[in-house]
């Protein structure tokens, strides 16, 4: 699924690394936004669903994004794809030396203080809170909503691309 957005970004134009050091634009989603350093030289940051919802716990989120992408799936008719991606999440899931590393990124704070963000949050997504105002960031960041759940940016990656560019 992430070979769509790298696919979008070089049609684009852009070169993609995995170093934030060497990137121009960081682009980071749900708990790899607690990955970023506060202390990149790109020029900017663009957080997607960024996992923070003050008073709702990570396995309520879990439980309610998976729901709702298994409807989304299969009132269109395509549970082939949801179960695809089920299974990638439930390997990402699983991925425990990622999964601490994102916890004490959370815990340390870092990506609070990250300068020129603009941070992308989707309408139905159950791990980002729609109160962007009670976001804690030292720098306020650019704030985009589009349509979609968590995972959009998997599925239509050209939304996200044509919010770089701009």
């Amino acid at each position: 699924m992430a070979g769509n957005l790298l696919r979008a970004l070089e049609y684009a134009g852009y070169r993609t690394t995995r170093n934030p050091y060497e990137a121009d634009i960081i682009i980071a989603h749900s708990g790899g936004c607690f990955l970023v350093p506060n202390d990149l030289p790109a020029q900017q940051v663009i957080m997607i669903g960024l996992t923070h919802w003050p008073g709702k716990s990570i396995v309520r989120a879990l439980i309610e994004k998976n729901w709702a992408d298994f409807r989304l799936h299969r009132r269109a008719r395509n549970i082939r794809t949801w179960l695809h991606k089920f299974s990638w999440n439930l390997l990402y899931f699983w991925n425990m030396p990622h999964n601490v590393a994102m916890l004490r990124g959370r815990r340390r704070g870092d990506f609070w203080q990250a300068k020129h963000v603009a941070l992308i949050r989707n309408k139905e997504d159950s791990f980002c809170t729609p109160d962007i105002k009670s976001l804690p960031f030292v720098h306020a960041p650019k704030f985009v909503e589009l349509p979609g759940q968590h995972d959009d940016i998997w599925l239509h990656s050209e939304r996200y691309t044509n919010i770089i560019k701009k």
